[in-house]
């Protein structure tokens, strides 16, 4: 499969590549770091603490490195990670998983009620 002549594949290792990156580049404490673009992530890490627009606002940096994180917080599986916002994002992702979770909940019973309903009502 092809998006605009680019492989999935070719994305799925860029955005591994990325996403070790983002976590590498958490943890580094090396001012000259030899790791291919650590310090321009350590970079994006200072613009975001520091950018008035932000993401919401317009910030393109920050919309892009919103979007890592968002990766990284949804495959991320440790408890103690160093990435930034990680923790805050996967409880949010995981209040997001429970509220999706009791509207289903809702709609099976409103459905197993409405069908009690009628059975009740063709029976009689």
């Amino acid at each position: 499969m092809e998006s605009n002549g680019i492989s999935l594949d070719v994305i799925q290792d860029w955005l591994r590549k990325m996403l070790d990156l983002l976590v590498h580049a958490s943890q580094c404490r090396s001012a000259h770091c030899q790791y291919p673009n650590c310090r321009k992530v350590k970079g994006l890490f200072r613009h975001g603490m520091h950018c008035k627009t932000r993401a919401s606002g317009g910030c393109v940096l920050c919309k892009k490195m919103w979007y890592l994180l968002q990766l990284h917080a949804r495959a991320c599986k440790e408890s103690e990670c160093h990435v930034p916002r990680c923790r805050d994002l996967k409880e949010h992702l995981r209040r997001l998983q429970q509220q999706s979770d009791s509207r289903r909940r809702a709609a099976v019973m409103e459905m197993m009620r409405q069908r009690a309903a009628e059975v009740a009502n063709n029976a009689g």
